[in-house]
């Protein structure tokens, strides 16, 4: 009772001074977790904490039915009991979109903690339009490229977005890109995986494409990434004095950013012929 009274405050505020109905939360969405708490009945949502102790975390921060089929892609990548997951699900019986927190705000305790403990995170989210597309976005380059890989090696059609796509991930306040620095030094962020709702859809209506397409991430992140991870981290054996956000002004994070921009430009077809560019 307590927070529909708060949400029949806020619009009544809305009103009185003739803001438009865009301006308030509950039809737009929230712009922090604490704001959502104080608004949304408790059976509204359902938050589901995974934490294995794995280096990797794989986010669904706007599961249920905010954007369906992240949810299904998510449980179905935990079902390999690999990675650490979250999620996050509207469980409303409709209008379940005022409950979408943007990824640049999303601040819910359990996801912070287990994404600020994780080497390596991969956010899962949806994108518009009916066409089958995933959209490859984040700060990881590297294993952004090799989830790509393995995608399009099965057949999907996959896009790389960087600045200015709205939802390229690419900024550091993107949840996904708050994990642990890479050993230690060099700040390597996660991959944010944008799946068009044409997609969505069919995940969540047949499982063999799920089974599929969640095979496919769990080849690059099980796989594949842990032989260029050993790779990479001779690149950073001679990182110097300068640790943490003070590497950025190093020449070895220079050297490690140029060496990644080097793989990426061969232009790899293949998993494995970006395993030995890394090389």
């Amino acid at each position: 009772m307590k927070k529909q009274f708060v949400k029949i405050l806020i619009f009544m505020l809305v009103c009185a001074f003739g803001i438009g109905t865009s301006a308030y939360a509950f039809t737009t969405g929230y712009s922090s977790f604490a704001q959502l708490y104080a608004s949304e009945e408790a059976t509204d949502y359902a938050i589901k904490a995974n934490d294995r102790g794995k280096a990797t975390t794989i986010l669904a921060i706007h599961g249920g039915g905010i954007e369906r089929g992240t949810s299904e892609l998510v449980e179905a990548l935990n079902g390999y009991g690999k990675y650490n997951t979250y999620l996050f699900e509207g469980l409303k019986a409709t209008d379940n979109g005022s409950l979408f927190i943007k990824a640049i705000d999303f601040d819910e305790p359990k996801a912070t903690n287990l994404v600020k403990n994780s080497d390596y995170t991969v956010s899962v989210i949806g994108a518009a339009g009916d066409d089958e597309i995933t959209y490859i976005g984040g700060q990881n380059k590297l294993l952004a490229e090799l989830i790509r890989l393995h995608l399009i090696t099965k057949g999907y059609k996959v896009k790389t977005l960087s600045v200015p796509d709205r939802i390229a991930g690419v900024m550091n306040s993107n949840i996904v890109n708050k994990n642990k620095l890479f050993n230690d030094d060099f700040k390597l962020g996660g991959v944010q995986i944008a799946i068009s709702k044409g997609l969505r859809d069919k995940l969540v209506a047949d499982s063999s494409t799920l089974n599929d397409y969640s095979s496919s991430i769990n080849s690059a992140l099980s796989e594949s990434w842990p032989v260029i991870v050993r790779q990479m981290r001779k690149i950073t054996e001679s990182n110097g004095k300068y640790k943490g956000f003070l590497s950025m002004f190093n020449s070895p994070k220079r050297n490690f950013d140029k060496k990644v921009n080097q793989v990426l430009a061969k232009g790899a077809k293949t998993p494995q012929e970006l395993i030995e560019d890394a090389n």
